[in-house]
């Protein structure tokens, strides 16, 4: 995390918008996207980490963090084909994400917001219509990158794609008994399993094979701390197919796209040790 200097300079301050005009039009960066297509992803990031890395790339914008305990870890991107327009040089800044979120909430969903960098004072102004924000940033080498899963050496066995409805349901089943979830495949059956124990209770949530959209069936089985697990479900956009990949004590993958496939949310949280 950045450290106090940086987080103060991160506070937004109000601008009148017709201070920025010149600034946002020779900005480097400039980014014109519906509020509504931009928060989704935000929330995802904004689910697990406070800040991230935030990449102005050729072909669209890249945002990915890691969790301070190294156990979640997220990445999402945003097509400029998905925006209203787009120009951008590859700078990558550190960003507040539940700043910038605020930001954007107090934005009609269906607006359109202007993202401008400054490179001279390093800041970031968002307008949307009468509303103008501008934005400290902070170095990005502050901020923990994603590492790279498959380096690791961990290897997915297993892959389905689920109803974001059908995720919040078997969270939600397990965290009235556990603070962990067991997640497997079951391949002679074709089912996907998943069990917490409790002190006193128990649930078992079983998703046969046809239930699914996708079901790539290999043996895999894993256990997972549940808040991480109910931050991941919570970000998802009701209606969104899940796609969910798993293997032995492997870290899980969530991935689901948004803004019709404009953009993309991944993440993947790391399992939970067992007693042998």
């Amino acid at each position: 995390m950045a450290d106090a200097d940086a987080a103060a300079e991160s506070a937004p301050t109000a601008d009148p918008p017709e201070q920025l005009s010149d600034v946002v039009a020779d900005a480097p960066v400039r980014v014109r996207v519906r509020a509504d297509t931009l928060r989704p992803l935000l929330g995802a990031v904004g689910a697990l980490v406070e800040e991230c890395r935030l990449t102005f790339g050729a072909d669209g914008v890249r945002a990915a963090a890691m969790d301070p305990a190294t156990v979640a870890a997220v990445e999402v991107e945003l097509d400029a084909a998905a925006t209203e327009s787009y120009t951008a040089d590859g700078t990558t800044v550190g960003v507040d994400v539940d700043r910038l979120d605020d930001v954007l909430a107090m934005a009609d969903r269906d607006a359109v917001v202007t993202l401008a960098l400054d490179p001279e004072s390093f800041r970031l102004h968002v307008v949307a219509g009468e509303l103008a924000y501008t934005l400290g940033l902070f170095d990005p080498e502050s901020v923990r990158g994603p590492g790279d899963v498959e380096a690791l050496g961990f290897e997915h066995t297993a892959a389905l794609t689920l109803p974001g409805e059908t995720v919040g349901r078997f969270v939600t089943a397990a965290g009235m008994v556990a603070d962990h979830l067991t997640l497997a495949v079951d391949p002679d059956e074709g089912r996907f399993v998943a069990s917490a124990d409790g002190d006193t209770d128990d649930v078992r949530f079983v998703v046969p094979r046809e239930d699914t959209a996708e079901f790539d069936a290999g043996e895999a089985r894993s256990l997972f701390s549940l808040s991480y697990l109910e931050c991941v479900e919570r970000a998802v956009p009701s209606g969104t197919d899940v796609r969910v990949t798993l293997g032995e004590e492997a870290p899980l993958g969530v991935a689901y796209e948004v803004a019709d496939g404009g953009g993309r949310v991944e993440a993947f949280v790391a399992p939970r040790l067992q007693a042998v």
